[in-house]
């Protein structure tokens, strides 16, 4: 994610925030660290590869709509992550691919809204859709034993809804709310792979069916 969309999301989450201490609305900040693995492609006829998992750090704001309102708007960014892809290996007539020097980087940003259900005083299970704009950056060196070697540095913005169920504990300390939880999201729409292309040709289409399809998140926070 490029550091300018961050700066824009927190600004704009700070204004509302701001907004929602003049009108007594509770509101949320929360540090997430969020588990997740991209979807595997051919790279040739009957060779896929999918990255190994990885794990980026974010931050979400929360706050709700209408005093009293279990519905709360969101605002999240998560910062980037990579994984390295794994293929090593002949791909068909003694070509020896090896694409392990090459990571897919993963970030986004979000909007949405979330609907909490209170089970009991100190424990809140959640509801959420939000639109995430992900980027895919697919970035290092690789190699074929016929095509010598190689550099990719290709990206693509992906935007799309994904949905998330989140069970969090809410514990009162001093005039704040300490919050910590877990949730698993799942990406609404996926995009499937058309063509197999060379690692120096990916399009658009290609780089988003390397998009991931769930996400696992711990988290803690604030509420106030």
């Amino acid at each position: 994610m490029k550091s300018t969309s961050i700066l824009m999301a927190l600004v704009a989450a700070g204004s509302l925030s701001a907004q929602q201490a003049i009108n007594d609305l509770k509101g949320r900040v929360v540090l997430f660290g969020e588990s997740t693995q991209t979807s595997g492609i051919l790279l040739a006829q009957g060779v896929k590869d999918q990255a190994n998992y990885q794990t980026g750090p974010g931050i979400r704001f929360m706050g709700q709509i209408d005093t009293d309102s279990r519905w709360n708007w969101e605002l999240a960014g998560r910062f980037s992550s990579s994984a390295h892809m794994v293929t090593n290996r002949d791909i068909g007539g003694g070509n020896v691919l090896d694409v392990t020097k090459t990571k897919i980087n993963y970030s986004y940003w979000s909007v949405g809204a979330g609907y909490l259900i209170p089970l009991g005083s100190a424990v809140d299970f959640g509801m959420h859709l939000e639109g995430r704009n992900e980027t895919i950056n697919p970035k290092g060196t690789y190699s074929s034993t016929l095509g010598g070697t190689g550099t990719i540095d290709a990206h693509t913005a992906y935007f799309r809804p994904w949905l998330r169920l989140s069970l969090d504990l809410k514990m009162k300390t001093g005039s704040v709310t300490t919050i910590l939880g877990a949730e698993a999201g799942a990406a609404a729409l996926k995009t499937t792979q058309l063509n197999i292309v060379p690692m120096s040709q990916m399009d658009d289409h290609t780089l988003r069916a390397l998009a991931p399809t769930w996400s696992g998140a711990v988290y803690a926070g604030i509420q106030f």
